[in-house]
Parts: C-alpha cells; sequence; structure tokens
C-alpha cells in the first residue's frame, strides 16, 4: 500500500482554442495537460497572494500578462501602517471619561471674545 496522496478526479470542459492554447503549452514545457493545469493554479496562488500583500502585479491585455514585480520574503517584514509606528512612538489617548464627557468638557471651556470685529 502507498502513501501518495489520492488524487481527485475532474471532468473539464474547455472550448476547442483552450484546448488548443493547452496543448501547446503542454507540448512546450515538456509536461502533460493536467500537470500545465496544477502548474497555472499555483501561478493563480501566487497572483491572489500578491494581491492581498499589495504586490505589483499588472495584467495589461487579456492575452499577455506582465508580472512588474512580484517579491514574497517571509523574512522581511512589510512596512507598518505610519498610524501603527505614531501609536507606538507616542502611544495612545489614555483617559478614564467618556468621549461624550470629553467633547463636553472642550465646549464648556470655550468663551466668547468680548473684542467687536467687523470686517
Amino acid at each position: 500500500m502507498t502513501n501518495a496522496p489520492r488524487m481527485i478526479h475532474l471532468n473539464l470542459d474547455l472550448s476547442p482554442e483552450l484546448n488548443q492554447i493547452l496543448e501547446e503549452l503542454s507540448n512546450k514545457i515538456g509536461v502533460s495537460k493536467s500537470d500545465v493545469l496544477r502548474q497555472a493554479i499555483t501561478l493563480m496562488q501566487v497572483m491572489v497572494k500578491a494581491k492581498e500583500e499589495t504586490q505589483k502585479l499588472e495584467i495589461s491585455e487579456a492575452n499577455q500578462l506582465i508580472a512588474n514585480e512580484i517579491v514574497f520574503s517571509p523574512d522581511k517584514k512589510s512596512e507598518p501602517h505610519p498610524l501603527d509606528t505614531f501609536i507606538e512612538r507616542l502611544g495612545a489617548w489614555e483617559d478614564e471619561r467618556t468621549a461624550e464627557e470629553i467633547v463636553k468638557e472642550i465646549y464648556d471651556s470655550r468663551t466668547i471674545s468680548r473684542y467687536d470685529i467687523s470686517l
């Protein structure tokens, strides 16, 4: 008995044009059509991950894929958001009062100018 992962069998409907492309790719890189589709799924995973991590990826035309820059480095930490850096350096505002109490205090502390200003 083998411990190889069990493969799932799928039926796939393709247009004649897509089947031709699949056959050409299969011949060009020397693998089966199934392997071409597996590699295409892996490429799609990379594209989705790039989009999630806001990496640069552009599809300029339907028939042309141009990868400007896809970099995945698990060791490199992504740049923190400026707000996170601000809070980390200066700390968050701490107060026992509710927001409504703080706003009321601000309004109550305002004074009306006694200067007569004309425009």
